[in-house]
């Protein structure tokens, strides 16, 4: 631990701030007439902060992917409506059916970003959360493209943090 102090994270309010505004959005109740005018601007506001904590530190390996992963979800959600779509037979095969109070499209997912459409209706299905990782794995769950590389960007980054060289090669050479 002693040797976060050598790499640089710039900016990491925001992700808290980011993240806070999406927690909000997620896990309190909030009335419906409310939720209406403010949920969509308020995860497109997060969503920018996110992205200016990635441009403050992209010189660190593996923001690129993270990058895009967030590029990719931001893309989806605003193409979308402010929700990412997935379907209810990719949340059944998940074994989260309990977090949907029906199985319409239209149907909102409690405690994430995602809302029930088939794939005939959803714009960039390609981007939405399909992939489907089910029970019995530990933490069951539907994730996206997107997701992954957000994923894979951790992957990157998370080590450089802690004594790895965290500046991509190509920064380091300027």
């Amino acid at each position: 631990m002693s040797q976060l102090r050598y790499v640089s994270v710039r900016a990491y309010g925001v992700v808290l701030v980011a993240f806070g505004i999406q927690m909000v959005l997620l896990y309190f109740p909030v009335p419906e007439v409310v939720m209406q005018w403010m949920r969509t601007p308020a995860l497109y506001f997060s969503y920018v902060l996110l992205a200016a904590f990635v441009w403050q530190n992209r010189q660190l390996r593996g923001m690129w992917l993270v990058a895009a992963g967030l590029g990719a979800n931001a893309l989806v959600i605003a193409a979308n409506g402010g929700y990412m779509p997935v379907t209810y037979e990719a949340v059944v095969a998940a074994g989260k059916a309990h977090l949907v109070a029906s199985s319409a499209a239209g149907a909102l997912v409690f405690g994430s970003k995602d809302v029930l459409l088939p794939a005939s209706q959803t714009t960039l299905w390609l981007l939405s959360d399909i992939f489907v990782i089910p029970p019995p794995f530990p933490v069951p769950s539907v994730f996206s493209l997107g997701d992954a590389l957000l994923a894979l960007g951790m992957f990157r980054l998370v080590p450089c943090l802690f004594g790895a060289s965290g500046v991509a090669p190509q920064a380091a050479a300027t």
